[in-house]
């Protein structure tokens, strides 16, 4: 600036003037200062150093993680964004996505994101990423039940509240997976003799593979693992041992990748003959499985989905309903100060025919 208003032969603060508030200088100086900066090649101040000025850069950090792309893939992920992204537009946020990879960088891509807050979209949320993300001191909203260092010890207030622990604004935002998912387990497996659970990615390093009653504990993505914990407790109240439960684990929630492991799930000599999915996409991988085989749903086997997408009631799927659209609104809030009461997002169980075996009943 120093050197463009020595060119034009006015003040720093003129100069200054032309590039923040044109409106404060006449036509006549403020072409004679454009004209200057063109000369030197000088395009106005560095956006970097105007944010470190003024200690904001008017940006919401998304951290997703399973890869950037993916984001995009995931009909879940993109509801998700779609309900940060309307916040940023309302109150004229920038919204910059980091993506977490599973590598040595993810902390560094966090540390040294120019953002104002932090919105925490990904499965697996302990270690480093999230230990970076807390020791910012910026606002945090995170998708999902909490991760385990969040978990309030006893005694202590439910970690979805501002402020806690400790003073860190943080706030979790989740509806109750374990409820939900024990309550479409019961729709489902409702006179089972071969049930089979789909589930999404237990793990980081994970590969698609099928077993039986998975340690839930031992679960390192926090979604899945407080689904599997739903599934498993009906279960229990259904007399169901959870040794015996198939768990189809994919790698992602993609109806076309998963399509090799459901056929090699419902082609087993003993196949399956309830199925709860934790997606509508992967219930809807498997109702196409099934009619290429034959088999009337919910006749031969009944089958659940998770989301409530069109695509469930078009093909009459039973479904958990819940909002991802609304729980990214949320987390958007929370991080621009503009949330009222925290409130836990809801859900409802939608049966439809493809669990009808049972009795419908209302959740």
């Amino acid at each position: 600036m120093t050197d463009v208003a020595r060119e034009a032969g006015v003040s720093v603060m003129t100069v200054s003037y032309v590039f923040n508030r044109p409106q404060r200088v006449s036509p006549g100086i403020r072409e004679v200062v454009v004209q200057a900066a063109r000369r030197l090649n000088y395009h106005g101040p560095d956006p970097a150093a105007r944010s470190l000025a003024r200690g904001r850069s008017n940006s919401v950090g998304v951290v997703v993680g399973e890869g950037l792309t993916y984001a995009f893939d995931d009909p879940q992920s993109t509801r998700f964004l779609v309900g940060v992204a309307a916040v940023c537009v309302e109150y004229q946020q920038n919204m910059v996505l980091i993506p977490a990879a599973g590598d040595i960088g993810d902390a560094s891509r966090v540390r040294e994101a120019a953002v104002d807050s932090y919105i925490l979209w990904t499965g697996v949320r302990d270690g480093p990423v999230l230990d970076a993300i807390i020791a910012t001191g910026k606002p945090v909203a995170i998708q999902g039940p909490p991760p385990g260092s969040l978990r309030p010890d006893p005694g202590r207030p439910d970690p979805g509240q501002t402020g806690n622990p400790g003073d860190r604004q943080i706030r979790v935002v989740a509806a109750d997976d374990r409820s939900a998912a024990s309550a479409v387990t019961s729709a489902a497996f409702a006179g089972a003799r071969a049930p089979a659970v789909v589930s999404f990615a237990l793990s980081p390093e994970g590969s698609p593979t099928i077993v039986r009653g998975p340690s839930v504990s031992k679960v390192a993505f926090a979604s899945a693992r407080e689904r599997l914990r739903g599934i498993q407790q009906q279960c229990r109240r259904m007399r169901i041992p959870w040794s015996d439960v198939r768990v189809a684990v994919v790698a992602r929630n993609n109806r076309q990748d998963a399509r090799a492991l459901l056929e090699e799930l419902v082609d087993d000599p003993s196949p399956p003959d309830a199925i709860v999915a934790m997606s509508d996409e992967l219930a809807l991988a498997m109702l196409d499985i099934i009619d290429q085989r034959g088999w009337r749903v919910p006749e031969d086997v009944t089958v659940s989905g998770w989301d409530d997408s069109p695509a469930a009631a078009q093909h009459d799927l039973t479904s958990v309903h819940q909002s991802l659209e609304e729980q990214g609104t949320l987390c958007a809030l929370f991080v621009l100060g503009r949330e009222g009461q925290h409130e836990t997002p809801a859900w409802r169980l939608i049966e439809r025919g493809s669990t009808s075996r049972q009795q419908s009943r209302t959740a």
